[in-house]
């Protein structure tokens, strides 16, 4: 008997990628899934955090996009000095801008998304 292959859906494919790329960030550790579709748990400035997609305005999480606005706010001090700088890095984003605690993810492929940043 052959177990049927699972398929990861698009929301699974970027948390994984945005997985690797916090990994590979030199201030975040212990970066896993949280068990919830996307989400992703991981530690930085001291604190464990979670990183959770967000459904736009139609109820998909990636929309279509334009030019990435700038964020109006100060974002929470992890997002900003963590999290932007290891995408920005990274070929697969074209921009993230935070605004407090909701991050927006700009994709090479001209989509976006956004995260929300909450303590575990």
């Amino acid at each position: 008997m052959t177990t049927p292959e699972l398929r990861l859906t698009a929301v699974d494919e970027e948390a994984a990628r945005l997985a690797d790329v916090l990994e590979a960030h030199p201030d975040a550790s212990d970066v896993t899934d949280s068990g919830v579709q996307g989400d992703i748990v991981f530690t930085a400035a001291g604190s464990t955090w979670v990183l959770d997609f967000q459904h736009g305005p139609d109820g998909e999480v990636f929309q279509s996009t334009g030019a990435p606005a700038p964020a109006d706010a100060p974002a929470a001090d992890v997002l900003r000095d963590v999290i932007v700088p290891a995408l920005l890095a990274h070929p697969a984003y074209r921009a993230a801008t935070a605004d407090d605690d909701t991050l927006t993810v700009h994709l090479a492929t001209g989509r976006h998304y956004a995260l929300a940043l909450s303590p575990a």
